[in-house]
């Protein structure tokens, strides 16, 4: 196949054809809309992509490729984004507080045991229980964001927030009553072992349909990100989080067993169940911080919409317009 050959400038570099020339000035004007720096946050607006940020000399190409969203345009607008944004943020912190505090029980637990510590943080469990009604009220925001949100998803996000008040209550009757009638409920529960254990497996299920309920508003949500939807980010909070409830849920049914069996073969039983709930516990919370870095995060994303190309370039419209005008 020929090639062709094009005609080129002082420097040795290809001119573009007749009609098509571009110089600087016209690539600035292009650059209509205000695009913030990605190093230092500096408005770019009348820049040229060729050029440098004026402030800390950061590409302006740099930062339309790790801001600009091809698609932010497909997206559908939120109804009131700074709430969606905050309740998307209670929903998880009030959550993550209630897990908080069951660790601040369980330490209290270890000190006791070990230390003959008398300290006993019942306001622990308190706490806990507002970090589940604040994680409620942040639940209800998220049961239609938009108008695009499908109704059977919308369904699922109000059933989710129902479980709320079942898991309030069963959060309550294990650690506001079994914790506090015995002085280690973990490593010595005594007669309360089994209803605990039946009331945590519970408490488990109303957490794993809670997490099924706003899975998919959740996921919705965070694919507003360009960083989440290009796959530099590549994260599965929510599923590892059931993961996790899952070795803890193994955990107790392993403990329930152990108390029909013969005492050798039960105290065996009883360690692998005690190292399965708290191995689960770990990996529980460690998947609920990366959920509360996840939508913290996502905050700034959801407040303020995605940069579109057209957001910072002029549209061949608005160019067809422009030139009438002049």
């Amino acid at each position: 196949m020929a090639r062709s050959h094009h005609p080129t400038n002082s420097d040795g570099n290809p001119q573009p054809a007749e009609g098509l020339a571009i110089d600087g000035s016209a690539i600035a004007r292009q650059l209509t809309g205000e695009l913030f720096c990605i190093g230092c946050g500096y408005n770019l607006h009348g820049l040229s992509i060729r050029s440098n940020c004026s402030e800390c000399g950061m590409p302006v190409r740099a930062t339309i490729l790790g801001i600009v969203d091809p698609h932010a345009h497909e997206l559908e607008p939120l109804f009131v984004p700074r709430l969606t944004a905050i309740g998307l943020n209670a929903w998880s912190i009030g959550a993550m507080i209630a897990v908080l505090m069951v660790w601040v029980l369980r330490l209290a637990e270890v000190l006791r045991d070990v230390l003959d510590s008398t300290w006993a943080p019942s306001y622990a469990s308190w706490i806990g229980i507002g970090g589940l009604a604040v994680s409620m009220v942040g639940g209800f925001t998220m049961i239609r964001p938009h108008r695009n949100i499908h109704r059977l998803e919308a369904v699922k996000a109000a059933f989710g927030v129902s479980l709320y008040w079942v898991l309030i209550f069963v959060y309550s009757a294990i650690y506001r009553g079994h914790d506090l009638s015995s002085p280690s409920p973990l490593l010595d529960p005594g007669a309360s072992a089994l209803d605990r254990s039946v009331l945590r497996l519970i408490m488990f299920g109303l957490v794993a349909g809670i997490i099924w309920g706003f899975r998919p508003q959740a996921v919705g949500l965070a694919v507003r990100s360009i960083v989440v939807r290009t796959g530099r980010v590549d994260r599965q909070s929510l599923l590892a989080v059931l993961a996790a409830l899952g070795v803890a849920a193994f955990g107790d049914v392993i403990h329930m067993v152990s108390m029909f069996t013969p005492r050798g073969i039960s105290d065996v039983l009883s360690i692998i169940s005690i190292v399965l709930i708290s191995l689960g516990s770990v990996l529980f919370s460690v998947g609920m911080i990366n959920i509360c870095l996840d939508t913290l995060r996502l905050y700034p994303v959801l407040v303020r919409p995605g940069v579109g190309l057209s957001d910072i370039f002029e549209t061949n419209q608005q160019k067809a317009a422009r030139a009438e005008e002049m």
